[in-house]
């Protein structure tokens, strides 16, 4: 992440060199990447916590963005999560497989020709770990719908180097359902990237990004950690 600020430092003095290019009446975009994550959990009951982190694991999102008249949009996101944690070294685990899901709609207002802000609201998978026995241990996941605010910060232009940046805040709501009822919570995100433009204005950008959500629980309290990294494709029509 400071070798991301530091190249940003470096070129944002030469956005004046840039040629801003307005926001298309359609765009399209896809990531491919890997995540890193580390998952805590607390239980109650029986006072027990522990930790388990995963190897990386791939992930593939993308979303449609769709203008507005001259300074406002919307976008419909989604992306899944192959995660594989590992297994601690004092017990078995129990579903280390999951599969996390999110999708999602933001309404973007484009502030000036760097910035923009977004208010969303999602639905994302969060996975949840605690004891069943004293040698066994399992993970399980829940729904949370959350709901935020986005700041971003980059360039859209013709030709050169792009870079962007941004940070996302947003709350978690109580996720009701199944064996464990949730109770609400928090999280962020942070991120920066690096491209270029492609010859048919097609963007590429190198992303690395990392996020944090906790949410308290009637049995279990966990917090929900993925760094991460991707290649992303940006086309506008």
């Amino acid at each position: 992440m400071r070798f991301f600020l530091a190249i940003l430092t470096i070129l944002f003095p030469l956005v004046v060199h840039a040629t801003d290019v307005n926001l298309e009446s359609l765009e399209l975009s896809g990531e491919y990447g890997l995540g890193f994550h580390t998952l805590k959990g607390e239980q109650k009951a029986n006072n027990s916590k522990g930790q388990l982190t995963s190897e990386a694991n791939p992930y593939w999102s993308g979303s449609i963005t769709k203008r507005l008249g001259t300074n406002y949009g919307f976008r419909i996101f989604g992306g899944v999560q192959f995660v594989r944690f590992s297994e601690p070294a004092y017990a078995t685990l129990k579903n280390e497989n999951q599969i996390l899901n999110q999708f999602g709609l933001e309404v973007l207002r484009k502030n000036s020709p760097l910035t923009r802000i977004g208010l969303f609201i999602m639905q994302q998978d969060h996975p949840l770990y605690f004891a069943k026995t004293a040698t066994e241990f399992e993970v399980t996941k829940k729904s949370f719908v959350q709901s935020g605010i986005h700041l971003s910060m980059g360039q859209r232009r013709r030709i050169g180097l792009l870079w962007g940046m941004g940070i996302k805040g947003y709350a978690l709501f109580p996720s009701a359902g199944g064996d464990v009822a949730t109770e609400g919570g928090a999280g962020g995100e942070a991120y920066a990237k690096l491209g270029f433009v492609g010859p048919l204005g097609t963007l590429y950008n190198l992303k690395g990004f990392y996020q944090a959500a906790t949410a308290p629980n009637a049995d279990i309290n966990f917090s929900h950690e993925v760094l991460g990294y991707c290649f992303s494709v940006t086309h506008s029509f």
